[in-house]
């Protein structure tokens, strides 16, 4: 009888750990970050797709921002979106969208792992990770891909409707999405007219 007991302590452990490894939203120094309601995965409440993906508009809004970068940057650089990881000190983010230069990426293009070259920009849409204090979490991302080499990273705000712009060197500022905000080669953008598009 003990046996058994043990053994099925032992597959509940590995099952547990399972989810937990495919519940990592992101790894910072050496930690996982989970997806927010990993718990309601880990006690049968929710499936892990009910947790990792995005939603609708979500979606919608990372996928126009890739059509509106793409079409304006053509040649000199690669826009990635998906949340694409990206290696970052002892562990790795995600990103939403990342534009690189074209140069730096042009070896990699069928890599089939994370990445470890800096993008030149970073657009994030609001936060999937289960973490306590989701502006410092914000700030804590930011600072690491700046340190990282990362020129501005942009970060939209669904529910308040703002923008958070970061760039090296520079105050940050937080405007509202209905404003133009510059992001790379005199490229600008506003987010309520993004959306208004068909």
């Amino acid at each position: 009888m003990g046996v058994a007991v043990t053994e099925k302590t032992k597959e509940r452990g590995e099952k547990r750990g399972g989810l937990l490894k495919l519940l990592t939203y992101e790894v910072v120094n050496g930690k996982p970050i989970y997806y927010r309601g990993y718990r309601d995965v880990l006690t049968g409440k929710k499936t892990p797709e009910e947790v990792m993906g995005a939603s609708f508009f979500h979606a919608d809004l990372v996928g126009a921002l890739v059509w509106f970068l793409r079409d304006r940057l053509k040649d000199k650089y690669r826009v990635v979106a998906g949340e694409l990881g990206y290696f970052v000190g002892e562990g790795w983010r995600n990103l939403d969208v990342a534009v690189f230069r074209y140069e730096d990426v042009k070896d990699k293009l069928r890599s089939k792992s994370y990445i470890d070259v800096a993008p030149v920009l970073v657009i994030e849409v609001d936060t999937h990770g289960d973490v306590e204090n989701e502006m410092a979490y914000i700030t804590d991302k930011i600072e690491a891909l700046l340190r990282s080499g990362v020129e501005k990273v942009v970060w939209i705000f669904t529910d308040s409707e703002k923008i958070l712009i970061a760039e090296r060197g520079k105050d940050w500022v937080i405007t509202g999405w209905d404003k133009d905000i510059g992001l790379i080669e005199g490229v600008k953008l506003n987010v309520e007219n993004l959306l208004e598009r068909p």
